[in-house]
């Protein structure tokens, strides 16, 4: 005999879902052809600043990160939602396909301080560097442990 599918079950499977999907935005600081990455420790990869994806007010949320960990003013930020996607990628750090829900956030900033025009820079500790896309796909340890995400990023955003 069948059990049929009711309410609790769709709660259940919502549920299960959402313990599947790792929920990260994407945020994409540009400066003329090249994009703002980390070194990212875990990952041992140059990676899109990324943060894991707020409930409510994820773009207030993204827009503090950025003060603390770029030493930013909030009032220079602008933060705009490009689109968002769910992919099913290799996990670097947990050595497992995962599923992910990327959102996409295009950032302006009105000023661009003096120490973030250099190619690369250190803030708190993290390695930041400006990269086109063409040297994101041209360098193999990018390609190898992130180039889904590039990838959606070039698609993305012009």
């Amino acid at each position: 005999m069948t059990k049929k599918y009711n309410y609790e079950n769709l709660i259940n499977d919502i549920n299960n879902l959402d313990l599947v999907a790792h929920r990260h935005s994407l945020v994409i600081i540009k400066n003329k052809d090249k994009y703002l990455l980390y070194d990212d420790e875990r990952w041992q990869c140059k990676l899109f600043i990324n943060y894991k994806t707020k409930d409510e007010n994820n773009e207030t949320a993204i827009k503090e990160a950025l003060e603390k960990d770029l030493q930013l003013d909030t009032s220079t930020i602008n933060c705009e939602f490009v689109t968002s996607r769910t992919q099913e990628k290799y996990s670097v750090s947990h050595n497992e396909n995962r599923i992910y829900n990327h959102n996409l956030y295009s950032i302006t900033l009105s000023k661009l301080p003096a120490y973030m025009k250099k190619d690369n820079f250190v803030i708190n500790n993290k390695h930041y560097y400006w990269m086109t896309m063409d040297e994101m796909l041209s360098d193999s340890n990018i390609k190898e442990k992130n180039l889904e995400v590039v990838y959606f990023v070039k698609d993305s955003i012009s």
